[in-house]
């Protein structure tokens, strides 16, 4: 059983060891890991709708920053980062429900993080911790500011208590969520009501998939990899990249089936970080590979795209070759000597 920062009474208990430390970080990855994917989702479910939707993708972009001091962290005491994440809700009955379900993620947060601060009495992490805390506040106050512009209850409870972290289960599962309009939790079926029908969305959901993958495979190289040159390039340059990549493809699924949900699921208990050698020159390898796996991939959208006559499709096209060049330039340059 993964250690907690609360014992059965629901008392703080202090963290004594650099494994009870990790332990509890490795649990603050998890909900950072689903804020991250959460508020993209929601962003690109609200469009156009709202200005809000870039705001929203800032505040997720914050979270980025924390799992990557947080995955370091983690590594500095003795942990393995994970790539595991909290559950997230993709969708809800409207969208002042979509940003209550953000407003309640970031209460959970808040209230982790203090629990946090507390059991843990190492000075380096307590000021990484209440730093991300700060953030969190902020973000919350933001959240409830969008309900409160679009005539919503920024008070008001959506989520079910005994769903995923709501029901206080130090180790929920990673799974997609859905609130239905009975206010009830339900799992995302990402083919249900016939979404995912449109043929370039399908290919660009399979594409949006593996990309995501990607993300999660070169960061927890760049926390573990002993080679400091590749560290530093996997998180500032090609993580980032793909993770621009994801961002688009996703905002293209979007525009070109409004029931549609970019795929961000992946099977969380398949040990899929294990198809990725950890030794730099191994790794650096196998990255290859799979960059030039994405030329090909991206040259298959690309034709795709050009047979579709939708407007939606001929704007994807510039954005595509963009990503294609991409692809090209980071197979190349994982064969650099580092």
């Amino acid at each position: 059983m993964a250690y907690t920062s609360e014992d059965q009474a629901g008392t703080i208990k202090k963290a004594a060891t650099n494994a009870e430390i990790a332990a509890l970080l490795i649990d603050d990855m998890k909900g950072e890991h689903a804020a991250i994917i959460q508020y993209l989702q929601h962003a690109y479910k609200i469009g156009d709708e709202s200005d809000v939707s870039p705001e929203i993708e800032g505040i997720a972009r914050d979270e980025m920053r924390h799992f990557r001091w947080l995955g370091e962290l983690v590594v500095e005491f003795g942990g393995d980062p994970t790539m595991q994440r909290d559950p997230v809700f993709l969708d809800g009955p409207s969208t002042t429900d979509l940003l209550s379900l953000d407003v309640e993620a970031e209460q959970r947060a808040i209230d982790q993080y203090r629990a946090h601060i507390e059991a843990i009495d190492h000075p380096k992490v307590k000021l990484y911790l209440e730093r991300i805390l700060m953030d969190e506040l902020f973000h919350q106050g933001m959240f409830k500011g969008f309900i409160s512009e679009m005539g919503g209850n920024p008070e008001k409870k959506v989520a079910p208590e005994d769903t995923g972290p709501w029901n206080q289960d130090p180790n929920p599962a990673s799974q997609d969520l859905e609130l239905n309009a009975g206010g009830q939790a339900v799992p995302a079926d990402l083919e249900a009501e016939g979404r995912d029908d449109h043929p370039l969305v399908k290919m660009l959901n399979s594409r949006i998939e593996s990309e995501y993958e990607t993300v999660l495979l070169y960061l927890h190289q760049a926390f573990v990899s002993k080679n400091l040159d590749q560290r530093n390039h996997l998180i500032s340059d090609r993580a980032v990249w793909h993770m621009t990549h994801l961002g688009t493809l996703s905002e293209a699924v979007a525009e070109l089936d409004e029931d549609a949900h970019p795929n961000m699921e992946l099977d969380f208990d398949e040990p899929f970080l294990g198809q990725a050698p950890t030794g730099p020159e191994e790794f650096n390898r196998w990255a290859t590979e799979r960059e030039q796996g994405y030329v090909q991939n991206s040259a298959k959208l690309i034709a795709l795209a050009e047979a579709e006559s939708e407007e939606e499709a001929e704007s994807l096209l510039a954005d595509l070759k963009r990503i294609e060049g991409h692809n090209k330039f980071q197979a190349a340059q994982f064969k650099l000597p580092e």
